[in-house]
């Protein structure tokens, strides 16, 4: 049966015999339901079968029947045990729903009863130890182990179901299957299975399992548990199953078994919940038709995902765009809907500073001081309708300005630019028309009003009568008539331009709503004011003409751009027309300073100041480029209660590379008016003053009004998110920024950039005007606002022209499907989720970049060998895992270092010639460079910059086969110079990267067995992080240098450095890898794992002066350890936070101890007294002042250390450092005097060219 669309949600039940059989009609369809003991539904409906996870009348009718046996209950413990047969109605006017009204079979999963627990007999889970560190994504070793172990389990499986198999040749049959699985063993395809798999090192110390630790077997299982007597530990150690590619859940079945799972099948479970987006139903009803063995119900699924995730690693890097930088130029900001469950339990703890919006009167920032003109002037602008008899009397009063002639009256000029266009009527028919409607001579029906189409088409008005793009409003209707149509009072002069002129009147509307009729503060925010005040001064002071010659300073305003293009030659011919602009256009660039005087004004009012306000305070403080130290050291000044503020599930946000550099600033007035609005009203806290023009509002609904903050790249990386479980304002996404990028971006794409603006202009003007900041509407969103044209995406096409401004909704169509499978979680839970997501998205995107031939969206591209060779830094599973990220290279190289005057001596590699040295794809031999662009169709070299460059093969270069060829000259000993490179050079090395594939070859092997490709270095642009490869082709180098100098040591002075060969000192410098090898896990102390690293480079600890050793901190900051053997003394170099990392140092002083006695003996040992040498932290050395150049910093320190001398760098010397590293890692040496002079120029066609 099936009724009309109106009909009313009920439900009725009827006991028949035995069983209780609901008649529920949902949705105009009848069906019927009944439910088994166990509470599980059956139903008729034909419709709903085919989405049973779904049913809506299942979901209507549960609470009706929970709500009946619970009174059924109620009824037997009184004794009453009659039942009625009789019919019961129910009826419920709103049942329940999930996000959007969809109803989720995923509701309330969270919190339901499980089948999974702890036995009583099992410690307490605050007494286990905790779990080990995981890959984000599996690495070759962990997908191999895994293999393994589920190859075990088929095969045990086997051999238990024969044994439980009928008793005929079973005995034959489990020896052959015995036999198989022996040799299976030996070679290593399955494991034997005659020891219990315990964990080699406890999660929470690091302390290794020793004889002295008794393991205790799991009854019936092959794991194990031991128990941790490291110092304060004491912790039960308990099968995580890391090592071996497994994942322990750490909870009981209903038969008391521990659930081990691999991480394939996690990872598949991953691939539904976060990849694919759908529920953990419909991926736990997979996974139980796809796995025998598998028989969690939903809620245990959740448990083991999250339990998981907890586990994973999400490397920095993955939110760092390989083109912007950790510190983009252009930001989007996007606010998804959020909803989860138990949001009142979410308090995010964050440190924040009282800055709220000061009283500026608008009236103050525009160049039209009356607010009721300016109402007249956008009314005027945008519509027909007939002007009131006051606004006639106003504008007539405006109009007798232009007859006093004031010359400095900005109200006067912009009179006469106004009336120019639209002029006042003077003739009494005309005069006697305002007020009123003329008759139209064709009226427009209904089929006859204009029509969109494109994004247009989409436009929709809310229920709050707010204009939006997209949604389930009503289609916006565009007025029948429009401005055109006006008539009378200050109808549009057709006469001097025609109505179908549209270029003319939309260039026109345009500049004088930006003017005239909003306010104009942050017009040329960004741009350079003193140029515009010199064209707006040549337009008042200077004669016809002579203004075209600096109109460039308006070129990146597009609607003035347009405007004085268009009325070149009026301006020209009229003198009066040509004063009045350059009035105008004075006023509005010189609101810049007036603005930050009444700013200054108000923010140090000493009614503020008593208030608390700290506007003044803070933007003097944090107007720079601060760091995270400065941060920090304003942190520990702070009283915290005792809060973690770094713990991810305490401030709910995540910005991976972005550590925090400024406090958050708070309006606490606002947010208490934010609380009175609920429902449908409008809300008043979004409009920024009385200045704001803009049509656009947030609404408030209660349940709906959390929201995730993706702070997004133009490239579609997104370095972090914020989630708020309260109203969405603007104040939290300025609050982000400012919290989180160093250098402000030069642009936010915001889809509320007006009212941003508004809001920054009030709290925080001086910050954003100190980076030159500008908000500027996303090209979807704009066409609902009608807000100033300054936010407008193509009146800035300098800052928007191939800017994806819509990238956030790219993110937000991904993240947004999520919304119904995530929502029933508790926030903590979703937080995990959430970032994983991001993660995963920002790999795939990463590794588009950075491919040579990107495939389809739809092509399956496996991102696990991607990210583990470009991403993350080394695998998690440590020394034990066998795949290359694990195995972490000693950098042991034999550089042999040849007499001076001996001659080349090749290992049977000719010379390659220029043609082969474009060849990117031989990584044989030691040529790279590539030739002239003629023979390289890859665009090598295409640049105008470098077209009369030739580059070669490096002079005297010989690869690590082969011997060093010095000839008569002298080794240069310096460290890199910080003079810019010449412009060729500069351009050389651009060339080597420009127009090229990332996986194109630079520099084939070098002294430390690396091939560097394009991708290694764009690392050395901007304040890119350097990674890896950079770092230790480098690290060889200083090392080579160090042989050349012992060689040399007897020959006496060096040329060009001005040092002695004696002063310089015995130094080793090991790679980017030996602390992690040595520390690499939380706690743990592996010298066995580095003992041989110093013997295979010669490095005698007893001859030696100094060991440098770079150090990466929590896969964030490099910092640097010099071992000064000499001066029996330690020095930590930290260029960013400058302080005392002492775990760094105990690690360092353990390992240089043990190395003394390996080497030396004890005796020596305690002749050093190692744990009594000086500490020294960075005692005056460079600060960095960026958010990525650590490494450079740690390389040039390296690099002056190395030869016994002080730091001879500053921060501002970064960029020409990069290009000097870029320059020595070409050549593959720091022995060469003028090492640019290698990239030798063709001469001919430099000539030619002159």
């Amino acid at each position: 049966m099936h009724l009309g669309s109106m009909a009313a949600d009920f439900a009725v039940k009827k006991q028949l015999g035995s069983s209780l059989v609901w008649v529920a009609l949902y949705r105009s369809v009848f069906s019927l339901v009944s439910f088994s003991a166990a509470n599980a539904a059956a139903y008729n409906a034909p419709s709903c079968r085919r989405f049973r996870s779904r049913c809506g009348h299942v979901t209507f009718v549960r609470p009706l029947h929970e709500d009946h046996r619970a009174t059924a209950a109620a009824g037997d413990a009184m004794g009453n045990t009659t039942r009625s047969a009789s019919y019961e109605t129910a009826v419920r006017a709103d049942p329940p729903s999930a996000i959007d009204g969809v109803p989720d079979d995923d509701v309330g999963i969270e919190s339901a009863p499980c089948d999974t627990a702890r036995s009583s007999t099992d410690a307490a889970e605050a007494a286990v130890s905790a779990r080990v560190r995981r890959n984000m994504l599996p690495c070759a070793g962990e997908i191999e182990s895994g293999d393994v172990w589920a190859r075990t389990a088929d095969w045990r499986g086997l051999f238990l179901r024969c044994a439980a198999g009928s008793a005929a040749g079973r005995a034959n049959h489990l020896a052959t299957l015995k036999g198989i699985m022996e040799v299976m063993g030996n070679a290593g395809q399955v494991h034997h299975l005659r020891q219990p798999e315990v964990e080699s090192y406890c999660g929470s110390c690091g302390r290794r399992r020793g004889e002295q630790h008794v393991v205790t077997k799991e009854a019936a299982l092959i794991i194990g548990r031991w128990t941790c007597y490291g110092p304060g530990c004491g912790r039960q150690v308990e099968y995580d199953g890391a090592a071996d590619g497994l994942f322990a859940l750490r909870r009981r079945d209903k038969r008391r078994r521990w659930l081990v799972f691999t991480r394939a099948l996690l990872d598949k479970l991953y691939s539904y919940i976060i990849t694919a987006r759908t529920t953990h139903t419909a991926a736990t009803r997979h996974l139980s038709s796809d796995v025998f063995c598998f028989n969690l119900r939903r809620q245990d699924v959740v448990k083991l995902g999250t339990a998981m995730l907890r586990t994973l690693v999400i490397p920095p890097e993955t939110a760092i765009c390989s083109l912007c930088g950790p510190n983009p130029k252009f930001v989007v900001i996007d606010g998804q809907a959020l909803g989860c469950s138990d949001p009142d339990d979410a308090n995010p703890a964050r440190l924040e500073e009282e800055c709220p919006v000061l009283d500026i009167p608008a009236s103050s920032l525009c160049a039209i001081a009356a607010p009721p003109l300016r109402a007249v002037i956008t009314k005027i602008l945008r519509s027909s309708a007939p002007l009131t008899g006051p606004q006639v009397v106003l504008m007539k009063s405006w109009h007798e300005l232009i007859s006093i002639n004031d010359k400095a009256c900005v109200e006067t000029a912009a009179a006469r630019v106004f009336f120019r266009f639209f002029p006042l009527a003077t003739n009494t028919a005309a005069s006697s028309a305002a007020g009123k409607r003329a008759p139209q001579s064709s009226p427009v029906g209904k089929d006859d009003a204009p029509q969109f189409s494109g994004l247009e088409s989409k436009l929709r008005k809310d229920e709050d009568g707010n204009v939006t793009l997209g949604g389930k409003g009503t289609p916006f209707k565009v007025a029948a008539e429009t401005w055109r149509d006006r008539v009378g009072i200050c109808s549009p002069d057709f006469s001097r331009f025609s109505k179908s002129d549209d270029g003319a009147w939309l260039n026109v509307r345009l500049f004088l709503q930006a003017l005239l009729g909003e306010t104009v503060s942050g017009m040329f925010a960004g741009h350079d004011e003193a140029a515009v005040r010199l064209l707006s001064n040549s337009l008042r002071l200077q004669g016809s003409g002579k203004w075209r010659d600096i109109s460039a300073a308006i070129d990146g305003v597009g609607f003035l751009t347009n405007f004085f293009g268009w009325f070149a030659d009026d301006i020209d011919a009229d003198v009066e027309f040509r004063m009045a602009l350059g009035l105008v256009l004075l006023r509005a660039v010189d609101m810049e300073v007036t603005v930050d005087e009444l700013f200054a004004s108000a923010a140090n009012k000493k009614e503020n100041v008593d208030r608390g306000f700290v506007n003044a305070e803070s933007c003097r403080k944090w107007s720079g480029v601060p760091t995270s130290a400065d941060y920090r050291g304003w942190r520990e000044k702070q009283e915290r209660g005792g809060l973690d503020l770094d713990d991810l599930l305490m401030s709910y946000e995540s910005f991976p590379n972005l550590d925090r550099v400024r406090p958050g600033i708070k309006d606490t007035a606002a947010k208490l008016r934010r609380v009175g609005f609920k429902g449908k009203d409008r809300h008043a806290a979004d409009v920024e003053g009385d200045g704001d023009a803009c049509n656009k509002a947030f609404s408030i609904k209660c349940g709906l009004t959390q929201r995730v903050f993706n702070v997004v790249c133009t490239h579609v990386v997104t370095p972090g998110f914020r989630c708020h479980f309260r109203a969405e304002s603007v104040s939290e996404a300025l609050s982000i920024v400012l919290e989180r990028f160093p250098k402000l971006p030069e642009v936010i794409f915001y889809y509320v950039a007006c009212k941003l603006d508004k809001n920054a202009l009030r709290r925080v003007r001086p910050i954003l005007r100190a980076h030159g900041v500008r908000c500027i509407l996303d090209r979807p969103h704009s066409i609902t606002h009608t807000c100033s044209p300054i936010y407008m995406p193509d009146e800035s096409l300098g800052s928007t022209a191939g800017v994806a401004t819509q990238v956030a909704e790219v993110s937000h169509s991904i993240a947004v499907a999520n919304r119904t499978s995530l929502a029933y979680m508790h926030p903590s839970t979703y937080m995990l989720h959430k970032m994983m997501q991001v993660a995963l998205i920002n790999v795939r995107k990463l590794q588009r970049l950075a491919s040579d031939n990107v495939a389809g969206e739809n092509d399956h591209v496996p991102l696990a060998p991607f990210f583990h060779s470009h991403i993350s830094r080394q695998c998690q599973r440590g020394s034990s895992c066998s795949c290359a990220g694990a195995r972490a290279d000693d950098n042991s190289v034999e550089h042999k270092i040849a007499d001076p005057e001996a001659t080349v001596v090749e290992r049977g590699e000719p010379t390659p010639t220029p043609a082969q040295l474009i060849d990117t794809t031989a990584c044989s031999g030691a040529g790279h460079v590539p030739a002239d662009e003629s023979s390289d169709d890859r665009g090598v070299g295409s640049s105008t910059a470098v077209d009369r460059l030739l580059l070669l093969r490096p002079v005297g270069h010989i690869g690590v086969d082969a011997t060093i060829v010095q000839g008569d000259a002298a080794v240069h000993l310096a460290p890199m110079s910080t003079l810019p490179l010449p412009g060729v050079y500069a351009g050389a090395l651009d060339a080597l990267v420009a127009d090229r594939p990332p996986t194109a070859v630079v520099r084939t092997v070098n002294k430390a067995k690396i091939t560097l490709t394009v991708f290694d270095y764009t690392r050395l642009q901007g304040v890119l992080w350097l990674n890896d490869a950079l770092m230790n082709s480098f690290v060889g180098l200083i090392n080579h240098r160090g042989q050349v100098v012992r060689a040399e040591r007897s020959r006496g002075l060096v040329g060009n450095g001005g040092l002695a060969l004696v002063d310089v000192p015995r130094v080793f410098m090991f790679n980017t890898f030996f602390f992690g090898r040595l520390r690499e896990r939380v706690g743990c102390y592996d010298y066995a794992g580095v003992r041989t690293w110093g013997f295979k480079n010669s490095l005698h600890v007893g001859e030696v002066e100094k060991v440098l050793i770079p150090v990466n901190v929590e896969n964030t900051h490099w910092v640097l350890v010099v071992v000064d053997v000499r001066e029996r003394s330690l020095l930590l170099y930290d260029s960013l936070f400058g302080g005392d990392r002492a775990s760094v140092i105990d690690t360092i002083r353990r390992w240089l101890r043990d190395e003394v006695v390996d080497r030396l003996g004890e005796e020596v040992a305690l002749e050093w007294g190692v744990e009594e040498w000086v500490l020294v932290c960075n005692d005056g050395l460079p600060r960095q002042h960026d958010s990525g150049s650590c490494g450079v910093f740690v390389m040039a320190a390296a690099d002056c250390f190395s030869l016994g001398l002080p730091a001879a760098f500053s921060p501002d010397d970064m960029s020409v450092l990069r290009q000097r590293m870029g320059l020595a890692l070409f050549v593959d040496s720091l022995t060469v005097a003028d090492p640019g002079s290698q990239l030798q120029l063709d001469v001919a066609a430099e000539t030619e060219t002159d």
